[in-house]
């Protein structure tokens, strides 16, 4: 029984040593890009639309700095390309929450846009002053917000 409570206890010890650790490791650091363009965080997504309809693949860097009122300057690079030959122009969408408090969403330019199989397209976007910051990947033949969007980021 006494080597029963002690296996026991040294278990104990040993997941809360393990989950103090886990807790007490440090985040990780916002991509280069964001410190280099003057934004202290960030975070490398890479996304698509397989679960709806397919064809868009993104890989984006979303940068943000706080700007004290619970609201947000932010700057994202990305890349995306067709991964089918479909001619919907792959694109990225971003989706954010404005001062208003209503959703707002921007999709690139057709120009910035991949619209035949492994054509690639990118650019960069900013906004100031939002928050809850996704974006999407997603195909669109408009100047719209995009459609057969995939899960958002």
């Amino acid at each position: 029984m006494k080597f029963r409570r002690a296996l026991i206890g040294a278990l104990v010890t040993l997941l809360a040593v393990i989950g103090a650790t886990a807790v007490a490791s440090p985040a990780s650091a916002a991509p280069s890009l964001c410190n280099a363009a003057g934004y202290p965080s960030g975070r490398e997504v890479h996304i698509d639309n397989a679960n709806n309809g397919g064809g868009a693949f993104v890989s984006a860097v979303l940068c943000w700095k706080s700007r004290g009122n619970g609201y947000y300057d932010t700057f994202v690079s990305w890349t995306v390309t067709d991964n089918k030959a479909n001619d919907a122009g792959a694109t990225i969408r971003m989706e954010w929450t404005g001062t208003d408090g209503d959703t707002h969403y921007d999709v690139p330019p057709a120009s910035q846009r991949a619209w035949s199989a492994w054509d690639t397209a990118d650019g960069e976007w900013t906004r100031s002053n939002i928050k809850n910051l996704y974006v999407r990947a997603c195909l669109t033949n408009t100047n719209s917000e995009a459609h057969h969007c995939g899960t958002k980021y």
